[in-house]
């Protein structure tokens, strides 16, 4: 019997090499990508607009990326800026780290809203209450104007006592 130069049992394990390499051609999977924190994104409201176009340009699918938008497009208007947050919130996609600050966001951008309006009324209520006060005044003053007006009594003067 001739000593043959690959045992039979081998055979499989040759060929594993070979299946291996045939099953595992697959598409290369997408990067993974990490998108800022919410550290990030607060820092990022107080910079120039060039510079958050620049610093998040890699980041435009990333959630942080939505909410920053959000907040900086709204940011002098509570109202709106509680839409566009319940709009925003509404996606169930949202990461929970961003649905969270953006529900912090929600409820300052409320309670902000709820002191402006306060704030109004108040000032309109001041308006108005400055506007009685000068009409008070001004017909204090035209009273005033009429009594100098009037004649004085017959056979008093000023200085004169009975």
């Amino acid at each position: 019997m001739t000593p043959s130069i690959f045992p039979r049992r081998w055979l499989p394990l040759l060929l594993l090499p070979l299946l291996a390499a045939c099953a595992g051609v697959r598409p290369p999977s997408p990067p993974i990508r990490y998108c800022p924190g919410s550290d990030a994104l607060l820092i990022a409201l107080e910079w120039p607009d060039e510079a958050v176009r620049q610093r998040w340009q890699a980041y435009e699918a990333c959630d942080s990326y939505r909410l920053l938008r959000v907040l900086r497009a709204n940011r002098g208007d509570p109202g709106r800026l509680a839409i566009e947050l319940d709009k925003l919130l509404a996606d169930k996609n949202l990461s929970p780290a961003s649905a969270a600050l953006a529900r912090l966001q929600l409820r300052q951008a409320q309670a902000q809203f709820r002191l402006q309006d306060q704030s109004d009324r108040q000032q309109q209520q001041l308006r108005d209450q400055q506007k009685r006060i000068d009409d008070q005044a001004a017909k204090l003053d035209a009273l005033r104007r009429l009594e100098l007006d009037l004649p004085k009594p017959n056979g008093l003067s000023g200085g004169s006592k009975r």
